[in-house]
């Protein structure tokens, strides 16, 4: 057996018996804005390296935690996650990212900085280098790369963490119904047990901001719908993660087979793709049609990403880029022009009795 075709926990868990106890400290990089499957992964980690070597981490962060969820669950379990700091880079010499890659464009590994450690569940990036890289796309989260690790550790996994690994695992697959596997079914059943319910749906139900319920409503207002298309501008935006959630929102619309949803955040516009097809590739569709200068990735069913417009720039080029990004869509999935836009829900004032 070859090492890629060794089980992930075996070559995770090697690695880090291996050579980790040649590190005197670690700095573990999550993505921007981090979301749970990221932020669970990268405390697994810490709490790998300290139980097998008593090597004590920095877990950093670019960008916000903007989702009210990921808030909870970080303020509730106590993570010691941080806003990563330039000096980091300069203080640690073991570097290990987690749920995305260096050549990504989604978070703070400078150019001339080589990574120890890599372990992520999207596509794997052709520049993508460190001491072990680990991209597994079988997985449906890369927290469930740490947790079976974990197993096969034989550590004791404190409940804090369980409950983190479980969140994670289950907002990223929406609860075991998008994109998940055999391993992430046995990873989820086997934390379960270990995680504290209280605080997990503290976690799931956390109050919201005024704001929230103002993109709801804006969301609704100006979707617009191209027959199974479904999708919405909503301009500027309280932080870049209300995008992917109103994307989800969306898509729940009984007849509609994709979403589109953008949001304008610090100069950049951020980019949602949802889909129903679990073979539609929707990753490498949005890497296409972002095009250079952006940042973009995902899976089969869910996409991500960003695209520089400019804090300075005008609504002109602002709705320019938008136009241009459903055009290019709706073109991609055979649609001819001219499109056909439906604003079902402007001016709602009588629901239908069926309703």
């Amino acid at each position: 057996m070859t090492e890629s075709q060794r089980p992930s926990r075996h070559l995770l868990l090697e690695f880090l018996i291996r050579e980790g106890s040649a590190w005197n400290s670690l700095l573990i990089l999550t993505h921007d804005h981090p979301d749970p499957d990221t932020i669970a992964s990268a405390w697994a980690l810490a709490t790998l390296v300290e139980r097998l070597h008593g090597i004590r981490s920095r877990l950093a962060y670019g960008g916000i935690i903007g989702r009210m969820e990921n808030q909870m669950m970080v303020q509730l379990l106590h993570i010691p996650l941080y806003p990563v700091d330039p000096g980091d880079f300069e203080r640690y010499r073991w570097i290990a990212i987690v749920d995305t890659q260096p050549p990504f464009q989604n978070n703070r590994l400078p150019s001339h900085r080589r990574a120890t450690l890599v372990v992520d569940h999207h596509h794997r990036h052709a520049n993508t280098k460190a001491d072990l890289v680990l991209v597994d796309e079988t997985a449906g989260a890369t927290a469930t790369l740490f947790a079976e690790a974990l197993f096969a550790s034989r550590l004791e996994i404190p409940p804090r963490l369980a409950t983190a690994l479980v969140y994670a695992i289950g907002s990223e697959t929406q609860n075991l119904g998008r994109e998940t596997g055999p391993r992430d079914v046995a990873a989820y059943r086997t934390l379960f047990p270990l995680a504290s319910m209280q605080i997990l749906s503290k976690i799931q139900n956390p109050p919201r901001p005024t704001s929230f319920f103002y993109t709801i409503g804006k969301a609704v207002h100006r979707a617009f719908v191209v027959r199974s298309v479904i999708g919405v501008h909503l301009g500027v935006v309280p932080s870049q993660d209300i995008v992917a959630h109103m994307a989800d929102f969306l898509l729940s619309h009984e007849t509609m087979r994709w979403s589109l949803v953008t949001g304008r955040y610090e100069g950049r516009l951020f980019v949602s793709l949802r889909t129903r097809n679990p073979r539609a590739e929707a990753g490498k569709l949005l890497w296409r049609l972002l095009g250079g200068g952006s940042s973009a990735g995902g899976h089969a069913m869910i996409a991500g990403g960003s695209v520089d417009v400019g804090k300075g720039s005008s609504e002109h080029n602002w709705r320019k880029t938008e136009e241009n990004l459903t055009t290019a869509f709706l073109r991609s999935q055979g649609y001819q022009e001219p499109f056909d836009f439906q604003y079902p829900f402007q001016g709602i004032r009588n629901v239908p009795a069926a309703c």
